[in-house]
């Protein structure tokens, strides 16, 4: 019924906004379809980016070709700005995200999510030259930049600066790719970012940063999905235990992230 009704609003909504895009549905209607339509950045290493030969790597690229060939469907990733995502599945865009997605609880009011098949630890990124920033007190005064809109950028960057003391000026980013190339420069002095991009980053470029203090805030992530799917939330469940049971996860996260056990700091429900 979903399906019909949304091929019917695009036909009526069409000629008024032009091509329409597709709609986001439940297990069965992907499966009809044969083809699992997912969004990601592609600028966020190492969960999602592009190589050296323009294909999409990263560990949630793998977790999302797991998952479509769990459903036994293929996969079929439509790569878009972060601040684009979470409204275009909204609006039925595409099917699932895989874009390290943090679960919250405002988005948990819109979107169905799978059990976190990640987690992201936001950590304070300091230049390796700047002596004197530990830590998410010590930004008062300071140069800092984060991913725009971001649940581990922007908006934990915002509560340390109420928390904290007025920053010398803030740099919203689309991608981790630009924010950290102006760090390397020293446009920016630090960078609010989870610790898994920061780790990648500072293994890419040694000596140029350095994490400092604790997690300002750790947050699971996991695969959301339209209101209400179901059939789809619990085979894509079904697809992480299984991956967290055969090892994958913990291969994936040593592999783009260089941490052990990484299953183990993970939940079996949605937080």
């Amino acid at each position: 019924m979903r399906s019909l009704c949304a091929l019917l609003l695009s036909l009526v909504l069409g000629p008024l906004l032009g091509a329409a895009p597709g709609f986001a549905a439940d297990l069965p209607e992907i499966k009809a379809r044969g083809q699992l339509v997912a969004a990601t950045s592609g600028n966020l290493p190492p969960v999602t980016y592009l190589n050296d030969k323009n294909e999409l790597i990263g560990y949630d690229i793998e977790v999302g070709r797991f998952i479509a060939k769990h459903l036994g469907v293929k996969l079929d990733l439509v790569r878009l700005d972060w601040k684009g995502i979470l409204p275009g599945l909204q609006t039925g865009r595409f099917d699932l995200v895989f874009s390290n997605v943090n679960i919250t609880p405002e988005r948990k009011q819109t979107f169905d999510y799978s059990i976190p098949y990640s987690r992201s630890a936001v950590v304070v990124v300091s230049r390796a030259n700047v002596a004197d920033i530990n830590g998410p007190t010590d930004l008062k005064g300071r140069l800092v930049g984060a991913i725009s809109g971001g649940m581990d950028g922007e908006i934990p960057a915002k509560a340390i600066e109420k928390e904290h003391g007025v920053f010398k000026g803030f740099k919203g980013y689309a991608g981790y790719a630009e924010m950290f190339a102006d760090m390397e420069i020293g446009r920016i002095e630090a960078a609010v970012a989870p610790d898994t991009a920061a780790a990648n980053f500072i293994k890419d470029k040694p000596g140029v940063a350095k994490i400092v203090g604790k997690p300002y805030v750790v947050r699971y992530v996991g695969v959301p999905m339209q209101k209400p799917s179901p059939q789809l939330k619990e085979k894509v469940d079904e697809a992480i235990r299984t991956m967290r049971k055969d090892g994958l996860l913990d291969r994936w996260a040593k592999q783009y992230f260089g941490i052990d056990n990484f299953s183990a700091q993970l939940i079996d429900r949605v937080p």
